[in-house]
């Protein structure tokens, strides 16, 4: 029983690094996304002034705010990406948590002598899990809100309307 034990510990270790190594990978891909956007976005922009015909002071008006409103989604994607990993990297750890709290159940319910004995273990398991989930789910959903949060404000503090 405690070969199994290691060797499932183990096997969710090497999930939760292969998760991390993906979240990681999705984040600085992202990143990469949102600076090859903006350099998309600032070269259409001085098109834009161009054809409308601004210029001097009006086109770096426009220019400038339209500057300023991409800095704010860039810093605002990087506040995103980083929350998600956050949150993703909390999952894996509750989920690594939940798992071995499983499998010192499974060890309860081999233990058990009787039928009484099994439902009592069985039960309170289920217990057990139920409130495991919804505190898990509490602390993603706070986790979530102070991650939309701080994005709005992100987005708020630097970006001014036209």
């Amino acid at each position: 029983m405690t070969d199994t034990r290691k060797n499932v510990s183990e096997a969710v270790n090497e999930a939760k690094d292969a998760g991390q190594q993906a979240i990681d990978s999705a984040a600085g891909s992202a990143q990469e996304a949102t600076i090859v956007g903006l350099d998309g976005a600032r070269r259409m922009t001085d098109q834009f002034t161009r054809v409308l015909g601004l210029s001097g002071r009006e086109s770096e008006a426009v220019a400038r705010q339209a500057s300023e409103n991409l800095g704010a989604l860039a810093e605002t994607g990087t506040v995103l990406a980083r929350g998600f990993q956050d949150v993703s990297r909390e999952w894996l750890t509750l989920s690594q948590h939940g798992l071995q709290k499983n499998i010192e159940g499974l060890t309860e319910l081999a233990r058990c002598r009787s039928i009484q004995d099994l439902l009592a273990v069985q039960s309170e398991l289920m217990r057990n899990n139920w409130h495991y989930m919804i505190d898990v789910s509490r602390q993603i959903a706070g986790r979530s809100i102070e991650i939309a949060n701080e994005a709005a404000q992100t987005i708020s503090s630097v970006a001014k309307p036209a």
